[in-house]
């Protein structure tokens, strides 16, 4: 079975990505998809937000010895998750070398499991953590901050990947998405004029500000579970269809 493999990946920290991450793979599973999330952040994100605390040793270990990815279910209907925690933070004196970004490819490429899709929660950084995701995935997703500040560092990421895909590897960015929005403001106008005009064709469905979002988090659930007739639910379900449609359109029901 094909595997879509998607980064996820801001370097920059409270723009979304967990909070996208999550969601999306929710959506996924929604639809009736398959996912495996990969929590490669050692702050465990996206294992807190769906309930699962875990010290990273097993994935740690794994990509050591290019094993098996550790994953289990989740709440989330469709969704498996690989935990992450504190002691993969070890891999960034442990792995170097090209043979250390091309760990997780080889993990992954041992794990069983019918996944349609993979989404990888990168830690924020270009670190080698965030490398090893970038060269086993064939596409990128950065979620930025709707606001000036925001944009700051993005072209640090776009560089990476293109580099990356200079060097042979089949990778590029595929989507940006406009996360923590206020549409009827100005400023953010004027901040969505300068993504679309640095990512043509590549901005998806805006994700607005939202207090199920953050609520969502706090009950350990994705936003389609916890307030499924939300707003926040709707753009993320908006936000997903355009992915499928942009990554795998032979999917689109």
């Amino acid at each position: 079975m094909k595997r879509e493999v998607v980064a996820i990946v801001n370097h920059k920290g409270g723009v979304g990505k967990t909070t996208s991450s999550v969601n999306i793979a929710a959506c996924l599973g929604e639809r009736g998809e398959r996912v495996l999330l990969v929590d490669m952040d050692p702050q465990g994100s996206a294992s807190l937000f769906l309930g699962v605390r875990d010290d990273g040793t097993s994935l740690l270990r794994a990509l050591q010895g290019t094993g098996a990815l550790p994953w289990m279910p989740t709440s989330a209907p469709g969704v498996d998750l690989v935990p992450s925690g504190q002691e993969l933070a070890l891999a960034r004196e442990r792995f170097s070398g090209a043979i250390g970004t091309d760990l997780f490819s080889r993990s992954l490429a041992r794990t069983d499991g019918e996944w349609e899709w993979v989404l990888v929660d990168c830690p924020p950084g270009l670190e080698v953590l965030t490398i090893n995701a970038l060269r086993a995935a064939r596409h990128v997703v950065v979620p930025v901050e709707a606001s000036y500040l925001g944009l700051h560092g993005i072209a640090q990421i776009v560089d990476t990947v293109r580099k990356l895909a200079g060097s042979g590897c089949d990778v590029a960015i595929r989507a940006v998405i406009p996360c923590r929005a206020h549409p009827r403001r100005r400023v953010h106008r004027e901040v969505m004029k300068v993504i679309e005009s640095e990512f043509p064709g590549l901005v998806t469905p805006v994700v607005r500000e939202s207090v199920a979002l953050v609520e969502a988090s706090g009950r350990k659930r994705p936003v389609v579970i916890t307030a499924p007739r939300s707003p926040a639910a709707d753009d993320y379900r908006a936000v997903t269809d355009w992915l499928v449609a942009m990554l795998a359109p032979g999917r689109m029901s």
